[in-house]
């Protein structure tokens, strides 16, 4: 008798807590709408508006363009839905979203065994397609607040063992085009004993783009792959995930569901996210968002965004926004906005650029931000060269890359006189004051290296030139200016045809053997 009682006052107390819950739910929410005739996505805007929330969703699944009518008055919104889109959509939500699943079939559970205790506890059954009755393969039977999932057989049959229970368990089936189907299996539990380490789920309004990534489609097995697109946005949060492979981790193959705040992956591992620290020894794949720090070996790549630091021997990949520091051996890649600082060995690329880039090649479809690096290729920027002279160097050539907040210069010139022969070469950088007016400023930092007849002399030319750009075409413009230059050279004799600038008689003194300074000035063309 006691043990009946227990059971009931715990049904009855989910009861009581799904009721509130869903009172308190965006879907519980009260609307009137009165349509009549009109286009589907201005109709489900009218929604997000009366009830305070916002809907997202695969623009392929809704046709937004299609005709509808609703008329209804203080209904709740999952009401109002059901009624708009005729029950054939799944709704999960998340903080003020609500996250649209195409699901226009049912399934139905055939239970087989389901038996246990709180140690141990097993269910086996088969998942069958409710109107057709055929047996379903490869749908996702799991429990999120255990973190224990697997997927059922060409029969539709599936065994899943569970343990360590402390809470009622809620076995959810998820398959593609499937409304998810949850069931509730009462035992006897201690729930104060909360000592499970997963804790309440969550779900995410963004499942990321992992497994567009061929390298990560190749890593993951295929049932975290199917699991990843029966579950897509169910998320769960844990504390810890470790892994040898993706394949071989604490989680099983429900780990590309899981959020962890720390992740050891001796190999490679693949999560949901994370929201701590995570390193791994060779590669790290996230489906969705990093939160903290991300190390490894040789490259980690992310379905969603980053916001933190994230280190790699060799490169790293982020699908979507990136803020903090992203810094890699060879190259990193953002394909949404990088809003902190990337540094690479080679190259770092970004969509769209609103911090700073380091690198030896920086690319950005559309820049606000700052590249630095021996090629800058900025879709909404500018690439123009140079040509000029000046009181030290007869002909300059310079290749100017970046936009107007930051632009560096790759640098050459050289005397072609038979007794003042010098060749120069170096780099540069600078900005562009008020650039859409005629008349624009330029100031710009370089350093040269000249060759004065022998290599082995080391003279270096540092400038400030102040210069000011007049604006004569389109894509033409006339530059002349003032300079400031110092001269560092280590160079005690004057070789034959060579120029020199040991003797320059409009020096002034640096109080320093090698050290010489003079104001000069500079006068050309820039192109483009």
């Amino acid at each position: 008798m006691r043990l009946f009682t227990n059971r009931l006052l715990l049904l009855v107390c989910i009861s009581l807590l799904h009721l509130n819950s869903y009172a308190q739910s965006i879907l519980g929410r009260s609307i009137s709408i009165n349509c009549n005739t009109q286009p589907l996505g201005i109709v489900m805007d009218q929604i997000e508006e009366k009830a305070g929330f916002r809907f997202s969703y695969q623009s392929r699944i809704i046709p937004r363009d299609s005709l509808v009518s609703l008329q209804v008055t203080a209904i709740s919104v999952k009401d109002a839905l059901d009624q708009l889109l005729n029950e054939r959509y799944d709704y999960l939500e998340t903080k003020n979203f609500l996250i649209l699943r195409y699901a226009p079939k049912r399934l139905t559970l055939i239970l087989d065994k389901a038996s246990g205790d709180q140690e141990h506890y097993t269910i086996q059954g088969y998942v069958v397609d409710e109107q057709t009755g055929a047996k379903i393969h490869n749908a996702s039977v799991y429990e999120r607040n255990l973190a224990q999932a697997t997927l059922t057989d060409e029969n539709g049959y599936f065994k899943i063992d569970l343990s360590h229970i402390f809470q009622p368990l809620a076995l959810s089936i998820s398959k593609e085009e499937y409304k998810e189907l949850t069931t509730y299996y009462l035992l006897e539990v201690d729930i104060r004993q909360a000592k499970r380490s997963v804790r309440k789920n969550d779900i995410s309004q963004d499942p990321g783009t992992l497994l567009e990534n061929g390298l990560a489609k190749f890593l993951i097995s295929s049932k975290q792959r199917i699991h990843a697109l029966n579950l897509g946005t169910i998320i769960s949060k844990a504390p810890y995930q470790a892994s040898l492979t993706p394949a071989i981790n604490t989680h099983g193959n429900f780990s590309g569901q899981i959020v962890n705040q720390i992740a050891l992956n001796v190999i490679g591992g693949y999560n949901a996210g994370v929201n701590g620290v995570e390193v791994g020894g060779i590669f790290n794949l996230n489906k969705m968002n990093m939160r903290g720090t991300q190390v490894a070996g040789i490259f980690n790549i992310n379905g969603g965004g980053t916001d933190g630091v994230q280190l790699a021997g060799i490169y790293n990949i982020v699908k979507k926004n990136a803020s903090g520091l992203q810094l890699a051996g060879i190259f990193n890649t953002v394909h949404g906005k990088s809003e902190g600082l990337q540094m690479s060995g080679i190259i770092n690329r970004a969509d769209q650029l609103n911090g700073l880039q380091f690198g030896l090649i920086n690319i950005a479809k559309a820049s606000t931000g700052y590249s630095f690096g021996l090629l800058n290729l900025i879709g909404d920027g500018f690439q123009r060269i140079t040509l000029s002279s000046n009181e030290t160097t007869d002909l300059n050539l310079a290749l100017k890359t970046g936009n107007n907040n930051l632009y560096t210069a790759v640098l050459a010139g050289a005397n072609l006189r038979e007794k003042n022969q010098q060749y120069s070469f170096g780099f540069g950088f600078g900005t562009m004051m008020c650039p859409g007016a005629p008349l624009s400023f330029s100031p710009e930092l370089s350093c040269r290296y000249l060759y004065l007849g022998n290599w082995r002399d080391l003279n270096f030319l540092n400038r400030l030139d102040l210069g000011l750009n007049l604006r004569i075409a389109d894509k033409l413009r006339l530059i002349a200016g003032p300079s400031v230059n110092i001269y560092y050279s280590d160079q005690s004799a004057v070789y034959k045809g060579y120029a020199d600038l040991l003797h320059r008689k409009d020096q002034f003194n640096l109080h320093h053997t090698k050290l010489k300074g003079w104001i000069g000035w500079t006068a050309g063309i820039m192109i483009f």
